[in-house]
Formats: C-alpha cells, structure tokens, sequence
C-alpha cells in the first residue's frame, strides 16, 4: 500500500496532473475495501450458516437421546412387547483420549474385562487409527459383575473418554404368547413381523438430541449449558386380542399338537359381529425374544397358506341355493350314493359316510332326502346336483361373492406380509363335468383358515362379510389417539337374514349334534352350529391318503358372539378311543372336540349366558 501510495504522488510529467493522480488513488482504495466489504459479507451473511456449522461441529458433540419404543397390549391391558434399558454398552472417545494415555487406558480396560495382553494391544491399536474419532464401541455388553469396577475406575479418572451406556432392548414377557400378532423386532429395533412391522411408524419413537460443548480433545466444558431437545417416545399399541381368550386357544392348541402330532395347527377367534380378531395361534410358533432362523416358524400360515376347504364349503353354496330360490331346507333332492357327470371320468361318492336308508323318503319313484339333512350329512352327490343346478356361473358369482379369491383386507396381512388371496379359478376355465362337482364339495379352489372364517362368519351375522383387524387403537406417549379400529364391512353377500340365521343356522345346529358328523364337538351349555371339512392332501401331484382335518363355527347360535376356525394339517398321532381303537382322522374327531372346548372356554370367560336346556341331552 506504501508503494502505491508513494506511486500515485510521485513527480509525473506535466502531462499527468495531480488531481487526476488523486483520482485515480481513490478509485483503487475504493475497489479494495469495496472488496473486503464484499468479503466480509460473504463471510459474515451469505456463508454464515456454513461457518457456524464448521465451528459447532468442532466445538460442540450431539448425544443422541433416545426415545422409548411403544408398548404392544391385549384389549384387556396385559404388556405384550415393551422396551427395556438395562445393561451397559462400553464405548470410547478416543479424541478424548491423550496420546500419552493410549496405552495405559487400552491396558486398564483390557484388565477390567480380564482379557490378555493381546487384546489390550488390539485395543491400543484401534484407538490410534481412530484418534480424530469420537466414537468407538469396544463391547455390545458388558458383564454385570464388572460393571461396578468399570463405574469406580471411570470415577477416580484412570479411563478418560470411556463411557457406559445403557442398552435398549425390546422385550417379550409372555414369550411366544400371540406371537404371530405382535411379531418382533430386528437388532436396529426395527419391526420385522406382526404389529411391530405393520405399525412402526407409530411404534417408533422420535429420538432427541443434547448438544454438549467441548474442547480441542472432544472432552465436555464444565460450567457451559447444553441445548437439548427432547426425545419423543413411540405410541402404544392395543391388539384386539384378549388374553383370556387368547390364552385358552394356545392352551388347546397345545393340547391338539400333544394328541395328534399335526404338521400345522391354526385357531382363529373372531368377534362375529365386527371381525375383531379375540385370539390367534398357529403350530409352529417362535420366541420374540429369540426369533432365530426358522422363517417357517414365525410364518403366519392363518393368512399365508391356503388350502382346499372341502366341505366346509358347502353350506356356502348351499345358501346360494337358497337365496336365488332354486331350494328350500325341505325342498327334496334325489340321493344315490354314487354319481357320474356325464363328460367326467371319476365319478362322485359318498363312500364311507352313506346316508341310511331309514333316512331317505321315496318321492316320485325315487330315493330322496331334504336339502337340509343332505348338507348335515354331508352327502357328495347331493352337493354336486346342487351345483349343477346352479351352473358355472351362479357357483362361480356364489364364491367370489362370499370374497373368495381376494385377500381379506386384515390390518396385519397384505401382499408385504405373504398373505394369500387364496386360488378361485377364472369363470372361462370352469368346465360342468369338472368344476362343478369339485367345487361342490370343497376341491379345486384354496382358501387360507382367516378367509374360511371370516365368509363362514357371513352366515352367523346375516350376510356381511367383516373386514378382520387385530389393531384396535393407537395411543401416542401424551394420550392422544391417534388411530381407532371401527368395524368395517368388506362386502355384503347378497345373501338374507332369513337364508343365514333362520334356514341355515338351523342346519348347521344340527351338524353339531349326534344327527350330524360334528357330533363329538357339542356341548351342554351352548348350541354350536358349524361344519366340518376333511380335505385330502395333494403330494407328488396326487391325492394322498394325509388329511387336513378342520371345523369351522359359531357359538351361541341362536344369538352368536364367536365365530372360531381350527385347522389340524396332516393328524399323524395315534388316539384311541373308549374301546381302545384307533380315531380315525376326520374334521369331525380332530378338529372339532377342540373348537367345542375353546368355544365353551372362551364364552364362559366372556361371560356369556348359557343356553336353555335342550328336552333331550345333546350329543348322545
């Protein structure tokens, strides 16, 4: 500046005035501190923020403080999932850490943890790589007895930066109890299954931070305030589940595997009028608290798996029948014990379970039984003269009306949860000789056990088929709810109140009686009324001889407060019974003594009514 100065008034040659000289001088201090001011603008407006940053960030450290995961509960309040801090996490600054202390602070912690000379070497090693670091994790957790040794040692400053850290865990305390419904969470404490996955968002918890300024070695200033912001804990979440109700189906469930040494089991409990699920449990289940790596175990096969539902079918079809006025429960139908289709090879049979012909009315020159006592008998061939008095079309419209064929709209199912929606074949590849009499009776369509019972429910509340949900409400840290579940009706069927809860009702009462092939599931205290289906398996593209044996109902039934599925997969327990001979696996002496009991279990502990007293003992 001297030099230019010295410059601008040096002797010039007359030529060059003085005042232009001047002018010239000012000019350039002018555009130098027009510079500057445009410098420190940029420095001090315009990268503000830039500055700032770069300054906290090497003045200042960010603790994570974090927030609580919501609670899972039953509607009835007993915790399901909830999340524990217990424990402690060794972690280390090693910014904090003088290079001169590297050593002898690997060394302490090494002694701690009785480890060897080796891994204090290990150690020493990773906390000079890391020097510019302020984190660093030595041990997920560590052993309570050396807890207190570590607590004094960091008290008395041998292990500067070093920190304990209480560790988050997500906790199960009933185990395995509904599982399938809560599911569990991932080592980030992300939901992988159930209502941990499908309501993360909600169970979440927003974490906060505390701001903590430090000096050129990371260590924490004494005497200057941290700036917190608050963690938001997650929601809490209320399953519809009740844990009574809950607790008999895993109580009988056990019950079933022990008897019967099924290769699955699946119980559904369903509030008939809203769909609420009250209690769900499949075979085999899995611990929360110890998911490990048998994904089959943690599958939900109530909605994942479909299966063949044989003649728990046919009351539907048979409603149909019904409701477009081509039959009445009186209205008599021809029975044989065997049928040919024309066009179909194999012909329908009622082999094994033939109606007496003590039961059968002769009506014009022909051996014929009521509608009503066909289907509780569960005669083949007249189901089949049903559906083809109904034709493709009718039969197809009957099922896919009932919502066959489409996922049931479950808050915890959908495609991102495998839920299945189940196999109707289309209208154009139905064939008389074919489909119909295999439709008829249960064949060539699946149906997972959550499809089952919610279009079976259809019957017990008039003709709606409910949307099912497990979620009943969602509640945020402060109160607030956030979400409540209001019965939802998916489709309705069509089908009266007269064709449900006056004809049918009155035969599926008498299913489950000694008339009917669920005999061995009534009881005294209320009427069931239901159907039982008996579906053999397909294996190496064959119908095997295993079965699936299942028995689907609703209780009380003429005033039903629960609708209940159980699905036994493949029976392979030998039981005997009173004479000492082995019970046959059938949908009416696997499955159905277990619905009976859940369902006396279940009302009794809903306290509901029982019925009046039948004139005669049911059952016998």
């Amino acid at each position: 500046m001297s030099k230019l100065l010295l410059w601008l008034f040096a002797d010039r040659p007359a030529s060059s005035s003085p005042r232009r000289s001047a002018v010239w001088g000012l000019g350039v201090i002018a555009v130098v501190i027009a510079g500057l001011c445009g410098r420190l603008y940029d420095l001090q407006v315009v990268q503000h923020e830039r500055y700032l940053e770069r300054r906290n960030s090497n003045s200042t450290r960010a603790v994570t403080l974090p927030g609580t995961r919501g609670r899972i509960v039953s509607e009835d309040g007993v915790t399901l999932a909830q999340t524990t801090f217990s424990g402690a996490s060794l972690v280390v600054n090693p910014r904090a850490i003088p290079a001169d202390e590297r050593a002898a602070v690997a060394g302490r912690l090494a002694q701690l943890l009785e480890r060897d000379a080796a891994f204090a070497a290990e150690l020493e090693r990773e906390l000079y790589l890391r020097r510019d670091k302020f984190f660093y994790a030595v041990m997920r957790e560590v052993p309570q007895a050396h807890e207190a040794a570590f607590r004094a040692a960091m008290a008395g400053g041998e292990l500067p930066g070093v920190e304990l850290r209480a560790i988050e865990t997500r906790e199960y305390p009933l185990g395995d109890f509904a599982a399938h419904l809560v599911g569990f969470v991932g080592s980030d404490m992300y939901g992988q299954e159930g209502a941990e996955r499908a309501l993360e968002k909600f169970l979440a918890a927003k974490p906060g931070k505390r701001l903590i300024t430090v000096d050129a070695l990371g260590r924490p200033v004494q005497g200057v305030d941290d700036t917190v912001q608050a963690a938001c804990d997650g929601a809490n979440v209320e399953l519809t589940i009740n844990a009574g109700i809950q607790a008999i189906v895993e109580d009988e469930l056990r019950e079933c595997v022990d008897n019967w040494d099924p290769v699955t089991v699946t119980v559904i409990v369903m509030e008939t009028q809203t769909g609420a699920i009250l209690g769900m449990a499949n075979y085999p289940s899995f611990d929360p608290n110890k998911p490990g790596t048998d994904a089959a175990a943690r599958t939900n096969i109530a909605i994942t798996d479909p299966i063949e539902p044989r003649s728990m079918f046919k009351p539907l079809i048979v409603c149909s029948a019904y409701q477009r006025g081509i039959l009445t429960p009186e209205s008599m139908v021809e029975y044989t014990p065997e049928l040919s289709v024309p066009g179909r090879k194999k012909r329908v049979s009622d082999h094994g379970h033939e109606i007496p012909a003590d039961q059968l009315t002769l009506y014009m020159g022909r051996n014929c039984v009521s509608t009503s006592a066909a289907l509780v008998k569960s005669s083949n061939t007249v189901m089949t003269r049903i559906g083809l008095m109904l034709g493709c079309e009718n039969l197809y419209n009957s099922i896919t009306g009932f919502g066959f064929g489409r996922r049931t709209g479950f808050d915890l199912g959908g495609p991102s949860f495998g839920e299945s929606a189940g196999r109707v074949r289309p209208l154009a590849d139905w064939t008389v000789p074919n489909s119909i009499p295999s439709v008829s009776i249960g064949y060539e369509v699946q149906v997972t056990p959550m499809q089952m019972l919610n279009c079976f429910n259809a019957i017990a509340n008039g003709g709606r088929v409910m949307k099912p949900y497990a979620v009943n409400r969602v509640t945020a840290a402060d109160g607030k709810v956030l979400y409540e579940a209001q019965p939802t009706v998916l489709l309705d069927t069509g089908l009266s109140h007269e064709v449900t809860r006056v004809q049918m009702n009155e035969t599926l009462k008498r299913v489950v009686s000694g008339e009917g092939t669920a005999g061995s599931g009534a009881l005294k205290e209320y009427r069931i009324a239901g159907k039982t289906g008996t579906a053999h398996k397909v294996k190496n593209g064959q119908y095997s001889s295993d079965k699936i044996c299942s028995f689907v109902g609703y209780a009380p039934a003429d005033n039903p407060v629960i609708s209940v599925i159980v699905v036994v997969n493949e029976a392979r327990g030998k039981v005997l019974n009173k004479w000492g001979y082995p019970i046959r696996h059938y949908g009416g002496t696997v499955a159905a003594p277990a619905m009976s009991r859940i369902t006396l279990r279940a009302l009794k502990h809903l306290g509901v009514p029982e019925d009046a007293p039948l004139p005669e003992t049911v059952g016998k």
